[in-house]
């Protein structure tokens, strides 16, 4: 072989190797590579709904703690419609009264087991020949503290055209108190009924299941 022959020959095998190390990779060879090493991101699940806090319409933002959440057709803090209502004996103590009848019962807590002060009342139902006819179930929850309030900032003491921005209300029911007649509207929907007074504020909230008529127009006083 002449020495014009073999410089010829190794400049042709250099570029293609220059050729070869510059090449792009293509989309299937990068994808490929996520998966060999196990670097694919996974989708990241988005929390901000349960996290975000209620605003109220005089523009003060306050976030509601769990225990203190009206949850229309689900419960209200930590007491849950349709759980066996030991749960409740459990957490608030023993009622400071109690009145139990056909497979049904009704047990009512004050603060400080003062009958002057706040009130959570909780109705429950057997399902008499049931297989569970041994547990008494949560129907329905009132409460009178002010402290519970609903994602979107409603609860006792407030009106009854703020809440009617929120809820459909109908009228229910009514009864009467040491101040007068309590008129009951329900967001039949929704599952939530309110206690309005003759001044048009909420006395109390009552949370049932969505479309329980039966629950609904209970009277729990």
């Amino acid at each position: 072989m002449t020495k014009n022959s073999l410089i010829i020959l190794l400049l042709s095998a250099g570029l293609f190797a220059c050729n070869q190390s510059t090449k792009k990779q293509t989309p299937a060879d990068t994808t490929q590579q996520a998966a060999d090493t196990g670097k694919v991101k996974q989708p990241i699940l988005d929390d901000s709904i349960a996290k975000s806090p209620a605003t109220t319409d005089t523009g003060t933002t306050k976030t509601i703690s769990a225990d203190q959440l009206i949850s229309p057709g689900r419960g209200i803090g930590r007491i849950l419609l349709n759980e066996d209502v030991e749960n409740v004996s459990q957490l608030l103590g023993r009622p400071d009264s109690s009145d139990a009848a056909m497979g049904s019962s009704l047990m009512v807590w004050y603060a400080k087991h003062n009958s002057s002060g706040y009130k959570t009342s909780v109705f429950s139902h057997r399902n008499m020949g049931g297989k569970d006819e041994n547990i008494s179930r949560i129907q329905k929850i009132l409460i009178t503290s002010p402290e519970f309030k609903t994602a979107d900032g409603v609860g006792v003491g407030a009106m009854r055209d703020e809440i009617k921005k929120a809820y459909d209300l109908k009228p229910t029911s009514d009864y009467k108190n040491k101040d007068g007649k309590v008129q009951v509207y329900t967001d039949m929907d929704k599952g939530i009924s309110f206690e309005i007074d003759a001044s048009n504020k909420c006395v109390g909230v009552v949370v049932h299941k969505a479309h329980d008529a039966a629950s609904a127009y209970l009277n729990m006083h």
